[in-house]
């Protein structure tokens, strides 16, 4: 491979990666990664993560929470900032599954969003939408522009 004075070449390459973060003690998520490219440049720090990806959530006390899984990601230290890209799957601890072709994860803010098209299957069916915003775990979560049939329980009146 040729490189140009143009390209910027990684600070470290890990292959085979495991990174688990903590918060007081607690595991708060692991990361299981092929590969990781660490980049340093006058203006920021980031990472590239390459050849398929698994994040895991963990709630307080010590359980899977939520799971998310991609191709391609790129980290951003200045901004806490994840955005995972190519066949992006999130696993919640209701078995719902939210597919896309990117979203983003604002670890400061809990958050993860996207404005890209969005499928979520549930167990009351398949919700389809432009966008979507939730919390980190996906457990919560609203849909931009969604579609698809919706079932609604009933709700018994009470006397």
């Amino acid at each position: 491979m040729e490189y140009s004075s143009q390209d910027v070449l990684p600070a470290r390459s890990t292959t085979g990666v495991l990174y688990t973060y903590t918060d007081s003690g607690k595991v708060k998520n692991t990361l299981k990664a092929a590969r990781v490219d660490q980049f340093s440049t006058e203006d920021s720090t980031y990472s590239v993560i390459s050849g398929g990806f698994e994040l895991k959530f963990y709630n307080s006390a010590g359980e899977l929470d939520g799971m998310l899984t991609a191709i391609n990601a790129y980290l951003y230290d200045r901004n806490s900032l994840m955005v995972a890209r190519d066949s992006v799957v999130f696993l919640n601890r209701d078995n719902e599954v939210l597919k896309t072709e990117e979203l983003i994860w604002v670890q400061d803010s809990a958050i993860v969003y996207t404005e890209k098209f969005v499928t979520i299957e549930r167990n009351s069916g398949i919700i389809y939408g432009k966008g979507l915003r939730a919390n980190e775990n996906f457990t919560n979560y609203d849909i931009k522009q969604p579609q698809g049939d919706f079932y609604l329980e009933n709700e018994q009146e009470s006397k």
